[in-house]
């Protein structure tokens, strides 16, 4: 039986509430007992993961990341075998992953979604892991390069994957998701450069060894979501 648009509704919004969970986060708070957006690179991703804990820390970090990717597709793709159905529960945990409700700081939506779609659309999760991933990694997550490639490679893998039009659909969701988390990091690294220009030092959280000293006018943050 073909879900409905109703169903579908609901997959991307289940699919948001576990990929919002901060599991990164959650891992260094335990083991380690501090909160990563103060410390580290101030990110709560697996990267500052690394920073903030360790290699091993950092690791638990990518496997609860590649598990919350897996449960939503493999969970989507149990209720239906639809290919645009469980696409939208998968692009519903990559806006979930990249902007959280409940730290306003997320990650980049990469890692859930190459896991969520290898265990749920192997073919789709194929194309777009060979050709979005080497460029994410070639381009450090952004340039022009890694939004072109992101641009095409999403669509066309759940187009071939899946061979169904509505599919076009998330993916144009997690296209937005995925170039929007990297046009904010792009502007504060912008932002930062331009305040180290006019004689105001800024270390950004981003490629800088921890957060930075705020001064009540640069407190204003005009990128909420990457409080």
């Amino acid at each position: 039986m073909e879900p409905s648009a109703l169903a579908g509704g609901i997959a991307f919004l289940l699919g948001y509430a576990v990929g919002a969970l901060p599991v990164a986060w959650l891992a260094v708070r335990r083991r380690h007992g501090v909160d990563m957006r103060t410390h580290g690179l101030g990110g709560t991703g697996a990267i500052n993961a690394a920073a903030v804990g360790g290699w091993r820390t950092a690791a638990l970090a990518v496997l609860l990341e590649v598990v919350k990717g897996a449960v939503v597709g493999l969970g989507a793709r149990l209720y239906s075998s639809t290919g645009w159905f469980v696409a939208a529960a998968i692009a519903g945990c990559v806006m979930g992953d990249a902007f959280p409700i409940v730290l306003r700081r997320g990650g980049r939506g990469v890692v859930p979604l190459v896991a969520g779609l290898a265990v749920a659309l192997p073919l789709a999760g194929l194309v777009t892991a060979l050709t979005a991933i080497p460029a994410a990694v070639f381009t450090s997550f952004r340039g022009h390069i890694f939004d072109a490639v992101v641009l095409i490679a999403v669509p066309a893998g759940l187009l071939l994957g899946t061979r169904q039009w509505q599919s076009l659909v998330p993916a144009a969701v997690i296209v937005l998701a995925l170039l929007a988390r990297a046009e904010i990091r792009r502007r504060r690294r912008d932002a930062v450069r331009l305040r180290a220009a006019g004689g105001r030092i800024l270390l950004d959280p981003d490629i800088a060894g921890g957060p930075a000293p705020v001064s009540p006018r640069a407190s204003q943050n005009p990128w909420p979501w990457d409080s």
